[in-house]
This record gives structure tokens, C-alpha cells and sequence, in this order.
């Protein structure tokens, strides 16, 4: 679903994509330890763990990576590239990023797709065989959280691009103190989604830290 949401959102919005695998220095400096051990899933077996093991599983992996990331480019004629890097994961991927729009984490912290945007014209069509690809993101919500800001609209503009581009339905999260807030705000993401000839289903978000935001999306079933 990340890889879905980076390579959708680069598309959408004309963008170039460039995938980053983090070979965490933290697994190669336990595996080098006398005393660790590893427990096969399969033989049920405990045994040494041995660097050389760790380092080839890690460069499977980072091809495995790199050849679903070749693959979901090729499918939307994205500009792409790929770098496997050695590092903590969450700083290497920081460090990559600086000169980057966005970022987009997968759910191990392992690996990140970044991108820096182009500005275009006019976004490209969505074929039907384009939105076939999205078979994560289709079947579920994209979600935004909209706080009528001049922020907030470009995270609205992304959702959107989104959305459509996996042919999914978009919910705004209106992150708003009163009622009145809340009923202005989304008059102006309803106005702006209306000019694009789209709609949204909206909820009130009454909390804006993450534990809040994550709670709302715990109910939602989102992408």
C-alpha cells in the first residue's frame, strides 16, 4: 500500500520517484555479536546467526524491492531511481529526503519511497488499467486532514490526485474547535473538491495530535 500511494501520487502529480532500501547497521552489528542466536521459523532450530546470512538476505531483499518498484514505474511511465544505503534507518531515510516534497514510509521503517515534484501542465488521464494496479489502495479510503490552510489545500490538492488516480473515495478529516469552524472549513474543501468535479465524505476531527488523528483512522478502514 505505500509503494501503491508514492508511485499513485507521482503520477498524479507529475513527480519523479526515488526509492530508498536502509540496510539497518543496528541487524549487521548484533548479527557480528558472539552470543546471538536465531530461531528457524520452519525448522523450529536455534543456531548461530551469521553476518554473512544477514547481508545476503538484505541484498535479496533490496532486490526484491528495487524490481517492485522498477515494475510499478514501468506500469505508469514514471521517472525512478533506487539506492541502497547502510545506516539507522530512520535518520538515513531523513538525510535522503532533505531535497524532497514527500515521503512515504513503509510499515517496517525499512525501506522509503521519496520524490521530488515537477510541476506539469495538466495531470496525465487515468487509464482502466492503471487503476487496476491499485489493489490496495482501491479498495479503501485515502484520507486527509484538512485545517483550511493554505497547507492544508496542497494536502487536499495530494489527496485528491490520489484518490482519483486509484479510483478510490476520498474522506476529509476537518480538524476544527467549534461546530461553526468545523461547517466553514469544510464548505471550503467542498467548494475546491466541486471545481475538480469530485466529492468527499467529511468528519469532524476535534483533536489534532497524532493520537487523535490515529484514532479517527482506526474507525475508517483507510488506505
Amino acid at each position: 500500500a505505500a509503494l501503491e500511494a508514492a508511485v499513485g501520487l507521482a503520477a498524479a502529480l507529475d513527480a519523479e520517484i526515488a526509492g530508498l532500501f536502509v540496510e539497518d547497521v543496528g541487524l549487521m552489528r548484533m548479527a557480528a555479536l558472539p552470543f546471538t542466536r536465531e530461531l528457524g521459523l520452519t525448522s523450529a532450530l536455534v543456531r548461530p546467526i551469521e553476518t554473512d546470512d544477514i547481508e545476503r538476505a538484505l541484498r535479496l531483499q533490496a532486490e526484491q524491492t528495487r524490481a517492485l518498484l522498477a515494475s510499478a514505474a514501468a506500469a505508469l511511465n514514471l521517472r525512478w531511481s533506487f539506492q541502497v544505503v547502510r545506516g539507522h534507518s530512520v535518520n538515513a531515510v531523513f538525510e535522503f529526503g532533505e531535497g524532497c516534497t514527500l515521503v512515504v514510509l513503509g510499515p517496517t521503517s525499512g525501506g522509503a519511497a521519496a520524490w521530488r515534484f515537477r510541476p506539469s501542465a495538466s495531470l496525465p488521464g487515468t487509464a482502466a488499467s492503471e487503476r487496476a494496479g491499485f489493489r490496495y489502495l482501491g479498495i479503501r479510503p485515502v484520507i486527509v486532514v484538512f485545517d483550511g490552510t493554505e497547507r492544508g489545500m496542497r494536502s487536499l490538492a495530494a489527496a485528491h490526485a490520489l484518490a482519483a488516480r486509484a479510483s478510490t473515495r476520498l474522506t476529509v478529516f476537518v480538524a476544527a474547535d467549534t461546530a461553526e469552524e468545523f461547517d466553514q472549513r469544510r464548505e471550503h474543501a467542498r467548494a475546491w473538491l466541486v471545481t475538480q468535479g469530485s466529492s468527499a465524505r467529511y468528519t469532524w476531527l476535534k483533536g489534532r495530535d497524532v493520537d487523535s488523528i490515529l484514532r479517527a483512522l482506526g474507525g475508517e478502514n483507510a488506505s
